[in-house]
């Protein structure tokens, strides 16, 4: 194995295109409905084994049909399941993603077995192949942050596995001081820019990242959506753009993100190059329905960046 997922496992239900509730019957008929693997953890994943990364995923689940649907998807995709943790007294957290015509989304969820991931599930030991770890995504597992994450962190620093981490909202309100604990030991941290801002109190892309940087972070990718990233480490700093596209759903582009910038740098690629590679990607991505339903490749990647060369700067 070289990467372990650490991080939510959601089933996604998604509809398209749904408008402003507005305009909503009692009954009408819409183009596209799906049941699809979600969630930080599991998208990461799942794009990590499409690029031939051997890919284990922890996280939770419920002893329920969906968490047994969620775990067969993850296999069939190639992900290794072994610590996909069961719990039988939870539901497997689901969500209900709708998407407009312009690819944006609103998304409903219920609490579930996701959130319960704590010190207990994580695997005893590292697997001697382990190159990198992935939290998918801060903020997302209280419990495990809580109790276990940082001394987990620092045992990965001492046997030379990168970590990457990016951020999901802060629906307890922690602010900075929630994962200001953690930083010091993250290699690659890609936080969007909508969570970054009022955690940092900043007012652009520049200041969060130096926030961060500041706080111990070797790399920080700010993810900003259609604009692309702004990077920053102590020999690089600057923009790059995302490939001007008309999306279909954005659901999981920050994740397939992630995904495909671990693999970069797993590979060789400077942080510039991965960074660009990485955006170039998530802006694929927006051309299909769901956060990952469709296998990205390498190949599909440098077809797109081939077809839209002359805006690939």
């Amino acid at each position: 194995m070289s990467v372990l997922c650490i991080g939510s496992a959601v089933i996604d239900i998604t509809a398209y295109p749904v408008e402003a509730g507005i305009t909503w019957k009692e009954k009408q008929r819409i183009s596209d409905i799906r049941i699809l693997p979600g969630g930080d953890a599991v998208n990461q994943s799942v794009h990590l084994a499409a690029f031939g990364v051997d890919v284990a995923l922890c996280g939770c689940v419920g002893d329920d049909q969906n968490g047994q649907l969620l775990a067969d998807a993850l296999r069939n995709r190639g992900v290794d399941t072994r610590f996909l943790r069961r719990k039988t007294d939870f539901q497997t957290t689901a969500s209900l993603v709708l998407v407009n015509e312009m690819g944006e989304r609103h998304t409903f969820s219920v609490k579930g077995a996701h959130s319960t991931l704590c010190k207990a599930d994580l695997p005893d030991e590292f697997p001697v192949s382990c190159q990198a770890i992935s939290l998918a995504s801060l903020f997302s597992m209280t419990q495990l942050e809580q109790n276990g994450l940082r001394e987990y962190l620092m045992k990965a620093n001492e046997n030379g596995i990168l970590i990457f981490a990016d951020l999901a909202s802060d629906k307890l309100g922690q602010g900075l001081a929630g994962i200001r604990p953690f930083l010091p030991y993250i290699d690659y941290f890609l936080p969007s820019l909508y969570d970054a801002l009022p955690m940092t109190g900043t007012n652009d892309a520049e200041s969060a990242a130096r926030v961060y940087h500041d706080l111990g972070v070797r790399h920080v990718i700010i993810k900003c959506g259609e604009k692309g990233c702004f990077c920053l480490d102590d020999t690089f700093s600057g923009w790059i753009p995302a490939v001007p596209v008309k999306p279909v759903d954005t659901t999981g582009a920050g994740d397939c993100m992630v995904a495909v910038f671990l693999t970069r740098i797993l590979a060789g690629d400077r942080f510039e190059d991965a960074c660009r590679y990485a955006c170039a990607a998530a802006s694929c991505s927006t051309l299909f329905m769901g956060a990952s339903q469709v296998t990205l490749s390498e190949r599909k990647i440098n077809e797109f960046i081939l077809d839209h060369s002359e805006k690939f700067t």
